[in-house]
C-alpha cells in the first residue's frame, strides 16, 4: 500500500528525501513506494562503494544493484551521502574521485553525473531551481588535537535543470549539512551554523549562529514538524533554532555519533532520531545506541542497540528504523526495527552501509 505524507518544497533529506523546506510554499504530497535505496559507503582507498535496495512490503534486500543496471561496471568511488528527487532519481555525492552521480533510484542506471566543481563534496540539496553542495576543498590544517580541518570549505550552486556551476560560495570550516528555508540557506560548520542570504547573488553571511555553551563543530540540520531547525553538535547533543528570527532557542542534551554526527527525522517530524557509536582508545568500537528525541516535551528514549552503527534512517512509510552492523573491510549487516525498536529483519548489504534513501 502506498503512503503519503506532507512535507515543505525545497526539497533533500537526507537523508531523508528532502531536508530543507520554504516556509511560505504549501505542503506537498509525496507518495512513497515502500523503497529503501542503501547507500554502502565502500573502503575510501578502494572505491568498493555500492547500492542494495530494500523492499520494506517484502523485507527483502537487493544488493549490487549499480552493477547489475550498469553492465557490471561499478561506482568507483566512496559514497558520503545521497538523495532522492520528486523525479525519483537518487543523486549520490561521491568522492575519491568528486563527482555527483544520478541514477534512477529504483534500479541503479546512471543517467548522468555533474563533475565540475567539486572537491571533497559531502551533502547536497535541492531547492527551487537549483542545488547547492557542501565541499571540504582539500586545503586542510591540524588542529591542536591532530585532526585535519578543511577552512575553505565551500558551497557549489548549480542550475538544476543544465547542472552547469551558478557560483561558489565561501563557506567556513568543515562544512557538511545544508538546508533552505524561504530565502535562507543554513550551513552546519565548525564555527556553528551559518545563514546566507539567497536572495542576493553574492549570498552574504546574515548570522551564524552557536548557543553559549555548546563547543565543537555543528555537523547536521533537519527540519521538525514546526519547521524547526535542529542541528547536530556532537559536543553537546541538539540545538534548535527558529529559522525566521535566528534565534537558537533550545539546546537537548542527547548523544550524538563523535565522527559523523548525522541526525534525521521520522519523516513527520515528530521525533528527531541520532546515533553514536562508543570507541576505546585504539579507535575500535566497543556498542552503538539509537535514540528518538520527541520534539514536543523533548524526551529521550533509547531504541535500538549494536556494537558498530554509522548511521540511521527512518522510513515516512512505516516508522521502520533502519541501520547497520557496518564493517569497512567486508559486507556490513543490515538491521530493520519497527518503531518499537524491536528488531523485524537482518541482511547482508554492501561495505561501509551508511545512509537510508526513501522513495
Amino acid at each position: 500500500m502506498k503512503n503519503s505524507f506532507k512535507f515543505l518544497l525545497i526539497a533533500f533529506a537526507a537523508i531523508l528525501l528532502f531536508t530543507s523546506c520554504e516556509k511560505d510554499t504549501p505542503g506537498t504530497d509525496v507518495t512513497f513506494e515502500q523503497k529503501v535505496l542503501i547507500i554502502n559507503q565502500g573502503n575510501f582507498t578502494e572505491h568498493s562503494a555500492s547500492l542494495s535496495l530494500f523492499d520494506e512490503k517484502t523485507m527483502t534486500i537487493t544488493n549490487r544493484i549499480y552493477e547489475t543496471a550498469n553492465s557490471g561496471i561499478s561506482i568507483g568511488a566512496t559514497i558520503i551521502s545521497g538523495t532522492v528527487s520528486p523525479q525519483k532519481e537518487a543523486y549520490l555525492v561521491c568522492n575519491n574521485p568528486d563527482k555527483i552521480d544520478i541514477v534512477d533510484a529504483a534500479t541503479g542506471k546512471l543517467k548522468s553525473s555533474i563533475t565540475n566543481s567539486l572537491a571533497s563534496p559531502r551533502n547536497m540539496i535541492f531547492a527551487g531551481d537549483k542545488l547547492f553542495v557542501t565541499n571540504w576543498d582539500y586545503n586542510y590544517e591540524v588542529n591542536d588535537l591532530g585532526w585535519w580541518e578543511y577552512p575553505d570549505s565551500y558551497i557549489a550552486v548549480y542550475d538544476a535543470v543544465s547542472k552547469a556551476l551558478v557560483k561558489r560560495i565561501p563557506a567556513g570550516t568543515d562544512a557538511e549539512g545544508i538546508a533552505m528555508f524561504g530565502t535562507r540557506l543554513f550551513v552546519a560548520v565548525k564555527e556553528g551554523v551559518r545563514v546566507f542570504d539567497a536572495s542576493r547573488e553574492d549570498y552574504p553571511v546574515i548570522a551564524t549562529i552557536r548557543p553559549s555553551g555548546v563547543t565543537g563543530n555543528a555537523k547536521h540540520l533537519v527540519f521538525d514538524s514546526s519547521y524547526k531547525l535542529w542541528a547536530s553538535f556532537p559536543d553537546k547533543g541538539l540545538v534548535r533554532i527558529d529559522p525566521s528570527s535566528l534565534v537558537a532557542d533550545k539546546v537537548v542534551d542527547i548523544p550524538v555519533d563523535s565522527m559523523d554526527g548525522f541526525i534525521t527525522s521520522d519523516g513527520k517530524g515528530k521525533k528527531i532520531y541520532t546515533y553514536k557509536t562508543e570507541y576505546d582508545s585504539n579507535y575500535n568500537p566497543t556498542g552503538a545506541s539509537i535514540f528518538s528525541m520527541d520534539v514536543a516535551n523533548f524526551s529521550i528514549s533509547e531504541v535500538f542497540t549494536g556494537t558498530y552503527f554509522y548511521g540511521v534512517g527512518v522510513s515516512p512509510s512505516t516508522g521502520n528504523i533502519f541501520t547497520a552492523e557496518t564493517s569497512f573491510s567486508s559486507n556490513s549487516l543490515l538491521k530493520v526495527a519497527g518503531p518499537d525498536g524491536i528488531l523485524k529483519t537482518s541482511a547482508g548489504a554492501g561495505i561501509g552501509t551508511s545512509r537510508y534513501l526513501f522513495f
